[in-house]
């Protein structure tokens, strides 16, 4: 079964839009990942959690193993987020190649397995039509499976 059947969210944000209104959108669509488009509905970035994650804290704790060293600095967190906001979603959203509603099941559970993305964008003919999430695709498969109970 093609992608372009399967249950997509429609959950994305214009690339005019502040952080702090893709992180509403994000959290408003409750999937991991929305798709930050063009005027023309053409993918040109992903905002996923860890995305919004690595904004407001800071990007060296990625190298780090153990942060029971650290005290949390409360103050320098929230003046952290508060830069944040107001920064266009472009300075935060990561390039992803998008997935084609043509495109298998196979190849996006191929891709999302090389990518260690949660969620992709899909988009037929160039536009954007819907986010794919792993646990969609996962369930598309588990509900065709024919029950032996």
């Amino acid at each position: 079964m093609e992608l372009r059947y399967l249950p997509l969210t429609d959950a994305s944000v214009p690339d005019t839009a502040t952080f702090a209104e893709a992180v509403t959108s994000l959290f408003a669509a409750q999937a991991p990942a929305i798709a930050v488009i063009d005027s023309e509905r053409r993918v040109v970035g992903l905002l996923a959690e860890r995305d919004v994650l690595c904004a407001v804290f800071p990007r060296y704790l990625a190298e780090l193993r153990h942060t029971s060293f650290l005290p949390d600095d409360a103050a320098g967190l929230d003046e952290r987020a508060e830069r944040a906001r107001d920064e266009p979603v472009s300075s935060y959203a990561r390039a992803v190649e998008p997935l084609d509603g043509g495109d298998s099941q196979t190849h996006a559970a191929e891709r999302f397995l090389h990518t260690g993305e949660q969620a992709l964008p899909v988009v037929e003919g160039g536009r954007f039509v819907g986010m794919l999430s792993m646990s969609a695709l996962c369930h598309a498969r588990l509900d065709r499976a024919p029950d032996t109970s």
